[in-house]
């Protein structure tokens, strides 16, 4: 580790917890709720806003509905399964968390879910105590792959992207944190 190491910033979905198959699942049920019959035509979702998924999903489909109001429903389904399943984090996430804690490193999150999502899923996994700062895709202009996210996070926590670390699991996400200076 660099010593000049002063912040580590964590992607949620895929890095904090394994959200990707709760997020699939909760896809489903609503396809059944809103009687669609997925395809191959259907865009991917994996890496990408929920909202801009479901408003092409309603164009595709030609159905009645509001992509946040979608989204929404959609983020309470994971929720749900997070509480339901007794979903733990990421396996080696607290190891990282409890060394940079032991060590004066600050913890951060920046997230391309809602605030609700960010709060709801860090509460019922018990690990909203160890950032220090989180934020969600609602408050920066640009989600992933805008740097926006990131930046937000080093503006808050007083650091300079050459002091910081980011940790995720999707291109988008990557390319965040190397378009926030962050290698």
């Amino acid at each position: 580790m660099s010593k000049n190491l002063k912040i580590i910033i964590f992607d949620m979905d895929g890095v904090v917890l394994d959200s990707e198959p709760l997020h699939e699942n909760a896809r489903q049920i609503m396809f059944k709720e809103l009687g669609i019959v997925p395809d191959e035509t259907f865009p991917e979702a994996v890496g990408k806003s929920s909202s801009g998924f479901w408003r092409q999903i309603i164009e595709l489909c030609k159905i009645d509905g509001e992509p946040y109001a979608l989204e929404a429903r959609q983020y309470a389904l994971v929720a749900q399964q997070i509480e339901e399943n007794h979903v733990q984090p990421s396996v080696g996430f607290l190891d990282i968390v409890n060394w940079a804690k032991e060590n004066g490193v600050i913890v951060g999150l920046a997230s391309s879910s809602t605030r609700v999502l960010v709060d709801d899923s860090l509460r019922l996994l018990g690990v909203r105590s160890y950032f220090d700062y989180t934020v969600s895709g609602n408050e920066i202009k640009t989600k992933k792959p805008a740097p926006d996210s990131y930046l937000k996070v080093l503006e808050l926590a007083g650091c300079k992207p050459e002091e910081a670390i980011a940790i995720e699991d999707s291109s988008s996400g990557v390319a965040a944190a190397k378009n926030a200076g962050i290698f």
